[in-house]
């Protein structure tokens, strides 16, 4: 009988926090890429009792394929209704200005949906005058503020949503755009855009690598098993796993 070397490599990144493409959800389109961090709960505890996990040795490292970076729309005028129409055509006017300027307007949680004239007031149904159910109300919650809201305290409006641009150089390049961008759109009655946050990497698809990831880790299994001899084989688990992302440098993601 042969013994046995081996080599487990798993897709799932070991991350403390990692964001998963689902299986079985027909592909996925533009999502959002985050930095590593260590979950809440692990947050005090001391050092040498816990350490993170360190992610996969095999993966496959590539550029994003855009920044985004979260805005609010806002306006602090006396009545509500008025706010709302000078938020309102702040953000048609933003709309309006992304599309020709190769700019887009995003929402959502995860995975990105563009904000168009179309289905405007579908992401912000309240600003539209609209009810919005208990179902898009939980599914538009995001700690990082990034996803469709609306917001009206009684003295102050403000819709929050993310601005897209194309990551074709530096990181300091697209916040230039952005910045650009954001400061090309007109005020309208005492409304006005401000950035929130910093920016963030998306990747498109992340299911397409998989099958690099698959040629990779056969690689990997291939070249470790070689130190062994013949009389050695190689296991490998967790093919069937979800592809796990996670961004690992100013423009880089890692999947």
């Amino acid at each position: 009988m042969k013994n046995s070397a081996y080599a487990v490599a798993s897709i799932v990144a070991l991350f403390a926090a990692p964001l998963l493409a689902q299986d079985g959800d027909g592909g996925m389109g533009e999502v959002v890429v985050t930095a590593q961090r260590i979950s809440n709960n692990m947050a005090n505890v001391p050092v040498g009792i816990f350490q993170p996990p360190s992610p996969p040795v095999i993966g496959l490292k590539r550029q994003a394929d855009s920044a985004v970076r979260n805005i609010e729309i806002v306006s602090d005028s006396r009545e509500e209704a008025m706010r709302k129409r000078e938020v309102q055509a702040m953000l048609l006017d933003a709309i309006d200005r992304a599309k020709q300027g190769g700019f887009s307007l995003v929402t959502g949680r995860l995975e990105l949906v563009e904000v168009t004239r179309a289905n405007w007031q579908d992401q912000f149904p309240e600003l539209a005058g609209k009810a919005r159910d208990d179902e898009d109300e939980d599914s538009d919650d995001d700690d990082d503020g990034g996803s469709a809201a609306y917001e009206d305290d009684g003295g102050t409006t403000a819709i929050r949503l993310r601005v897209k641009t194309r990551l074709d150089g530096s990181i300091s390049n697209a916040q230039q755009k952005i910045s650009g961008f954001v400061k090309s759109v007109p005020a309208t009655g005492r409304s006005l855009i401000e950035q929130k946050g910093g920016l963030a990497l998306t990747i498109i698809n992340p299911d397409q690598y998989r099958d690099e990831i698959y040629r990779r880790i056969a690689a990997g299994a291939k070249h470790a098993v070689s130190f062994y001899g013949p009389d050695y084989g190689v296991e490998v688990n967790g093919l069937d796993a979800d592809i796990a992302w996670q961004q690992v440098s100013n423009t880089e993601v890692f999947l």
